[in-house]
Parts: structure tokens; C-alpha cells; sequence
């Protein structure tokens, strides 16, 4: 979802802004005598344990890495060192280390503070960063080929890069598009230092299946404005790259289908109702439930881990819901900008107290929630389309997803299913996975980074024996 899975890079609100490590700021230094990499554990009360690094060059700067969140290494704006004390600040994320190197200088107790949290740091002096072992990433030789592909959707005036691999076939094979969730993503789906959308690619071409993934609008390779677009403008996407496989030697024309994980699994539905020539599709992990409240149940466990009192919580989502329904009126966006003015003006001063909902925040989510993406998915009926859908559909949900329920999206589509009788349609409950489908301990977005498991072999299987079997 929008990752929230637009980044499924996803944003731990509780804790941390992640960015990208390749963002650059100013850095302040005073020349410091600490060099080398220190590393620690950072304690997050009913939430997690994060390694961090800093690593303190000869030049005095200094980086921040922030290991289980894959977080890559974030230039720290100043760093100061004044006798045994050493502080390392970094603007942007609010975050401050401040503490003292014992008489070894191969430790430093520090307290890390960002905003109003405060969490006690033990650094140690180390070698090298901890890696994050993926061992599902592939690796050569591979039992198919692969190469570079360029697809163009003419009716966007854009051009998408991919990745096509194809198994090894004297005969026709099944081919299958994957297709990205919430937030800007190249090819490979990289979330938390996984890549899944190889890792499902290079199962399903080893075991017979065709898979073309693509980086998303303007990103990698692709051409395109990612912020102006919506969600059916990636169902666009997916329609002309349909249109690029029908093209291709060695695919089976009759059995190319869509892959779509989170809001890629309404990608998937919006497109296979919009042409035949999708003859399957798979939704990982596709919200039933309206994006609204699937937005506003994320955020309210998210505020509950922060010990956010139950009345504040309730209060905010009770907002935002108001502020969703103006979203979803047929009205243009200065007009709904309007309405949300007038909402807002009207709160008690407790209540804007409360949520900690100052008129910055306000003008944050006015122009956010205004955007193309959020006015399209607020109003998307996702079950209208399954009921339209006449290909064979398969819908998996973990059983410890936090971020899309499986037995709350798995009842609502059985309910709208059953009076129609659609046997085109088969859901299933994949027990002790997460919403990425590794197999986890509590589910928690905390946990993605520090699971070595990419997908569950499990799934995989499932997924390339449908295609195979039950689409015949």
C-alpha cells in the first residue's frame, strides 16, 4: 500500500524517516579522533531492536547507517567532539546521538533522541557493518535467459524498461507481468534490503513461466511522471505491456496474466477489466477493503505502539475519515481544499491539541491527500471489479499481515462473491506470513529488514503451480 507499501519502502512513524541513502547534505565537521565503524542496538519498547552503525571517516564525518532498516549510509550533518564527549546530529530526521567515549575509545554510551523519544545506546568499535544475508537472492548460473526489454505505452506517450526471463522451452510457455505496490519502485520490488520481485521472477522462468517485471514510472529506466499518475494508470502500464508479450516469440498467448502485490493486486483487476487479453491474475496481499480505512487501521496501530491514549487515536481516525469523504465527493480539488478548510477551522482547539494537528500538518495532508494517486484510490470500488472479472483470480493474504487484514479482506470478498457464484474466483489464507509472504515471527513492518527469507518457498510454489494448473 502506500507505504504508506506511495513507498512500500515503508515509513516507521513510530521511530524513524527512512530516506534514501543516496540523498545529500551539507555536513558540518570538527575533526574528531574516533575514527572507524561503531555499531549498537537501539531498544524500542513493545516495537523492535535496530542495529545501528556510525562510521566516523579520517576526515572527522561522519555517516549513519541504520542497519535493520536497510537504510544504506546517510551522510550526518554535524559532528562535534569536545574532550571524551562526542555529538552527531542529523537536521532532517531530527535525530541527535550525544555521548561519551570511555578511556579505551572502543565504546561510546550515548542516548539517541529523535523528536520527543529518548532511547539509550551502547556503541562498540567493530571491524566492519553487520550484512544483511539474503540468501534467496539469485545467484548464476540461471536454467533460463534474460534480457533487457523497452515497452512502450503510447496512449501514456511513455516508455517502461523491464527485465523479460524465459525459461528454456521448445514449446509456447505462460507468461506472467509483475507489478509493483504502493510508492515508486524499480523492477526488482526492493524492500529492506530483499529484492522479491527476482526472487519470484527467477522461481517461476526456472520452473517453466515467462515473467516480465518493469520499473515504474520514472524511475530506472522509465519514462514518465510517477507523482501525477494513479493507479489506473498503472493498469495502463500493465495493458501495454500485455500488448509487448503478445509480440514475443515463445510465449503462449492464451496464458498471460498479472502479478500484483498490494495495490499492484488492484493494478492487476482494474486492467483485467478493462481487456480479454489479461487471461489470469494473481493479487498478493490486494487491499477488498476500501484504501481509506485500510490507511486508517495502519495508522491507528501504528499511534497504539507510540502509547498514543485511545481517545486521541479515535479522535484522529474519526478525522480523517471526514477528511477522506470530502476526498471521494465528485467535486474539483479546490473546492474539496475548500471544505477541508472549513473542516478544520471548525475543530475545538482541544480536539487540534489532541492529534497534534497544527495548520502545517494541515497543509501537508490538504495537498497530499489532493494529489491524482490518493483522490483516485480513496474512490476505487475494488470488489465492482471482481464482480466484473471473468479470468481465473487468485487472492492470497498472510495471516500476520499488519498492513492489509487477511481475515477482514477474505470475508469481504467471500460475501461479495457468494451471490454470484464466481468459481473464477479462489482466496486462500497463507498462514505465518507477513505481507511481503515471509515467514514471521510477529508480522511487524520492524521485522522485514531482519527476516533473511525473501518469499516463502511455499508460496512460491503455490503461485507457480496455479499458473500452470488451475488456468489451463
Amino acid at each position: 500500500m502506500k507505504n504508506l507499501s506511495k513507498s512500500f519502502t515503508f515509513l516507521f512513524v513510530a521511530v524513524f524517516l527512512i530516506i534514501s541513502a543516496n540523498q545529500s547534505f551539507a555536513q558540518r565537521t570538527i575533526h574528531n579522533s574516533i575514527e572507524g565503524i561503531w555499531v549498537g542496538k537501539l531498544e524500542i519498547p513493545g516495537a523492535a531492536t535496530l542495529r545501528i552503525g556510525i562510521i566516523v571517516k579520517e576526515d572527522g564525518s561522519a555517516e549513519l547507517n541504520i542497519i535493520d532498516q536497510a537504510t544504506g549510509n546517510i551522510p550526518i550533518d554535524e559532528v562535534s567532539y569536545l574532550g571524551d564527549g562526542v555529538t552527531f546530529i542529523l537536521n532532517k530526521l531530527g535525530i541527535t546521538i550525544k555521548g561519551r567515549v570511555n578511556a579505551d575509545k572502543d565504546a561510546i554510551e550515548s542516548e539517541f533522541m529523535q523528536r520527543d523519544r529518548k532511547f539509550a545506546l551502547h556503541l562498540s568499535l567493530v571491524d566492519e557493518l553487520p550484512k544483511l544475508i539474503r540468501p534467496q537472492t539469485p545467484k548464476a548460473p540461471f536454467g533460463y535467459t534474460s534480457r533487457e526489454v523497452e515497452i512502450e505505452n503510447k496512449k501514456a506517450n511513455i516508455t517502461l524498461q523491464g527485465t523479460l526471463t524465459l525459461p528454456k522451452s521448445k514449446t509456447k510457455v505462460p507468461a506472467v507481468i509483475l507489478l509493483t505496490g504502493s510508492g515508486q519502485q524499480g523492477r526488482d520490488q526492493d524492500i529492506a534490503g530483499h529484492k522479491p520481485f527476482w526472487v519470484i521472477a527467477d522461481y517461476l522462468s526456472e520452473n517453466g513461466i515467462a515473467v516480465l517485471r518493469m520499473d515504474d514510472r520514472g524511475i530506472g529506466g522509465s519514462t514518465g511522471d510517477f507523482n501525477r499518475s494513479t493507479t489506473g494508470d498503472f493498469a495502463s502500464d500493465a495493458l501495454a505491456a500485455v500488448a509487448y508479450l503478445k509480440k514475443c516469440e515463445g510465449i503462449d498467448l492464451n496464458h498471460i496474466g498479472l502479478l500484483g502485490h498490494s495495490e499492484g493486486g488492484s493494478t492487476a483487476a482494474i486492467a483485467a477489466c478493462q481487456s480479454n487479453d489479461v487471461k489470469f491474475i494473481i493479487s498478493l496481499s490486494g487491499g477488498i477493503v476500501n484504501f481509506g480505512s485500510i490507511v486508517i487501521q495502519q495508522i491507528s496501530d501504528r499511534l497504539k505502539l507510540q502509547n498514543v491514549p485511545e481517545e486521541n487515536i479515535e479522535l484522529e481516525m474519526q478525522w480523517r475519515r471526514t477528511l477522506y469523504e470530502i476526498v471521494r465527493e465528485p467535486i474539483d480539488s479546490s473546492a474539496a481544499a475548500e471544505k477541508m478548510w472549513h473542516a478544520y477551522r471548525i475543530l475545538p482547539e482541544n480536539d487540534i491539541k489532541a492529534m497534534n494537528w497544527p495548520e502545517g500538518r494541515m497543509n501537508h495532508m490538504v495537498s497530499q491527500l489532493l494529489s491524482p494517486w490518493w483522490r483516485y484510490i480513496l474512490s476505487l470500488d475494488v470488489i465492482s471489479l471482481y464482480k466484473k472479472i471473468t479470468c481465473p483470480a487468485l487472492l492470497l493474504y498472510g495471516s500476520k499481515d499488519m498492513q492489509v487484514n487477511a481475515k477482514e479482506n477474505y470475508a469481504l470478498m467471500e460475501e461479495a462473491i457468494k451471490p454470484n457464484k464466481k468459481s473464477n474466483i479462489t482466496i486462500q489464507i497463507i498462514e505465518g506470513v507477513n505481507h511481503l509472504y515471509q515467514t514471521a515471527g510477529t508480522g511487524s513492518e520492524y521485522e522485514y529488514v531482519q527476516i533473511e527469507e525473501t518469499i516463502s518457498p511455499e508460496v512460491l510454489k503455490l503461485i507457480s503451480e496455479w499458473i500452470i494448473n488451475d488456468t489451463n
